[in-house]
């Protein structure tokens, strides 16, 4: 069967079910089951019997609401594409923000600077900004060790140079220039009403923010204050960049606030110097 003919029977089986971006997530299922490229995949390729019964596998498994990242095992950020796995947090493109704040920031300071991303995951951030800045010291810090080992494998892959360790926020640091963070600010109460991609197969470790959603991204701002690290950049969820914002002030920092694609409030930007 075509390939792309394979897609439009996978594209609606999966709006059937009003799975999202069915059109999309059906070429990529398409093409991990047959093993193609993207440009193969326009070019006519055509599936045999066994990539069929693959890909009749990986949509069965789709319907289940298992995400299409993790049946590929990649998912795209910052123009790489990352190895994921259920360790880790599937890339979000308003994280890309996160990574922009920390490049404009580590370019008003000269020399090799540290910058630690908490909470690390699969790693994109970190790698991004190593890839990006050759010239910075890049640690990625996470207190999942089975999500260090898929970071570190990425790093590996794509040629970057990135400490990866294991510990709690800045617990296993000794010291930091900036410190970029993407923990999780979902409210325990909360964590149940998510759709089913992100409450049956993602960590809930990376989920879980607190009773309010910022219990871990206040504890690292704590954390950076007493250390006086000069730089912090927190991602928050909708409506919680004004209280992240206070906390920030209140331990000293001056803040600012950068928005995503959406128009919605999306990284604090503290400075301690």
């Amino acid at each position: 069967m075509n390939a792309r003919a394979a897609a439009a029977r996978v594209a609606a089986r999966l709006a059937e079910a009003h799975i999202p971006d069915a059109a999309f997530e059906a070429e990529l299922l398409v093409r991990a089951a047959a093993g193609i490229s993207r440009t193969a995949y326009f070019a006519g390729a055509c599936l045999d019997t066994a990539a069929l019964r693959r890909l009749d596998e990986l949509v069965e498994r789709r319907l289940r609401r298992e995400p299409a990242a993790y049946l590929i095992g990649r998912r795209e950020f910052y123009g790489r594409e990352f190895i994921v796995t259920p360790a880790t947090l599937i890339p979000r493109p308003e994280t890309e923000i996160l990574v922009e704040c920390a490049l404009e920031a580590s370019d008003e300071r000269p020399g090799r600077p540290t910058v630690v991303d908490v909470g690390t995951g699969c790693g994109c951030v970190a790698i991004s900004l190593a890839l990006e800045r050759p010239r910075l010291r890049v640690i990625g810090t996470d207190v999942s060790a089975a999500a260090a080992a898929v970071a570190r494998e990425n790093a590996r892959r794509l040629g970057a140079r990135v400490d990866v360790v294991v510990g709690d926020l800045l617990g296993a640091i000794r010291t930091a220039d900036l410190v970029v963070a993407n923990l999780p600010y979902i409210p325990t109460a909360e964590l149940r009403e998510l759709e089913p991609e992100l409450r049956e197969w993602e960590p809930w470790v990376a989920l879980d923010g607190g009773p309010t959603g910022t219990t871990l991204i206040e504890r690292l701002l704590e954390e950076c204050a007493a250390r006086r690290v000069p730089f912090a950049a927190v991602e928050v969820g909708f409506g919680q960049a004004a209280a992240v914002k206070r906390r920030a002030e209140a331990l000293g920092a001056r803040t600012d606030v950068r928005r995503d694609l959406a128009d919605i409030d999306r990284v604090v930007i503290a400075r301690w110097v």
